[in-house]
């Protein structure tokens, strides 16, 4: 922003992005702050299928199912969750296969530059900057429910990408 500071503390690269979705968060992070102060922490923004890979090796099938799960189960969390129980674990390398080679395409807004994550912790008002992230065009979900102290915010102008890198 120029003339002055940044109503956001970018905690990933803000590399990659879909052009409009800076802009946007950035204006919702300035109303939120005008009307409830502080300043919002971004976790993540566009990731590559090898990073998603990475995350999801790390979640539980609970985690899995919540983010991933919620319209049917994809064939890559079944296979994620299978790989998990054959091998006691699941490891980066095996979820990035897993995704490389899904049936079903679409997983993460993130693969296409179109999300970012806001922390949850520090925010006073959380339905407030929900309402103000929706009037900046905005889909979110907060993900607390699945153990992650964030909120998924999807850029609603932003195209998503079917990304099988």
């Amino acid at each position: 922003m120029t003339g002055e500071q940044s109503m956001l503390e970018w905690e990933c690269p803000a590399d990659g992005l879909h052009p409009l979705l800076r802009p946007a968060l950035e204006a919702a992070a300035a109303a939120y702050r005008r009307a409830a102060g502080g300043t919002l922490r971004v976790t993540s923004g566009r990731r590559t299928l090898r990073r998603q890979a990475e995350l999801m090796a790390g979640m539980s099938d609970a985690q899995l199912r919540a983010l991933y799960a919620r319209n049917g189960t994809p064939d890559y969390v079944a296979a994620l969750t299978a790989a998990r129980a054959a091998n006691g674990a699941l490891d980066a390398e095996t979820a990035y296969a897993i995704l490389r080679n899904r049936r079903e395409g679409y997983i993460s807004a993130h693969l296409s530059g179109a999300a970012a994550d806001l922390a949850t912790d520090g925010v006073a008002d959380l339905p407030l900057l929900k309402k103000l992230l929706d009037a900046n065009g905005f889909d979110t979900l907060d993900e607390r429910d699945a153990g992650l102290p964030c909120l998924h915010c999807r850029l609603r102008a932003a195209p998503t990408a079917i990304v099988r890198e």
